[in-house]
């Protein structure tokens, strides 16, 4: 990101409330307050390999960060929410392979993520989009909260 570039972008949000700044101003507190549960469970998924959380996260958090005009980071965690589930698919497929009875979650997983496409090479990404995620947040936030005094 270079000096000047911004993160947001609040069109969509002023157009989808019809300019209202009350509604406005309302969004962006929301979403201030979402941040830090959206951070800490992206970091804590990561770290335990929960990728079955790690990308019910990235997806929750996704459309949050695109409201706020936050396409960047946005495309951030489509990409997170995608190789996580080709973690998952490929530690399921493993426990199949072995021939381990799959819990019953397993199995709705299993459905969910079996004709995913992701290969190893794509999750090496997964560290980079944490980060990417994580290192751009707070920057976002406070660009938000800049532009809540604007308003």
């Amino acid at each position: 990101m270079t000096q000047g570039e911004q993160l947001t972008d609040l069109s969509y949000l002023k157009e989808m409330s019809g300019n209202d700044i009350s509604i406005i101003e309302e969004m962006i507190e929301i979403f201030i307050e979402q941040i830090p549960e959206f951070t800490e469970e992206v970091s804590n998924y990561f770290e335990t390999q929960n990728w079955e959380g790690l990308g019910a996260v990235a997806h929750k958090a996704k459309s949050s960060v695109r409201t706020m005009g936050m396409d960047s980071i946005g495309d951030c965690l489509e990409q997170l929410e995608h190789f996580s589930k080709g973690n998952l698919k490929f530690e399921l497929q493993i426990k199949k392979e072995k021939g381990v009875e799959l819990s019953p979650e397993d199995e709705k997983n299993w459905s969910n993520v079996m004709h995913e496409t992701t290969n190893d090479v794509e999750m090496k990404h997964i560290p980079d989009l944490v980060e990417c995620f994580l290192s751009k947040c707070p920057l976002a936030v406070d660009e938000l909260r800049s532009n809540l005094k604007k308003l």
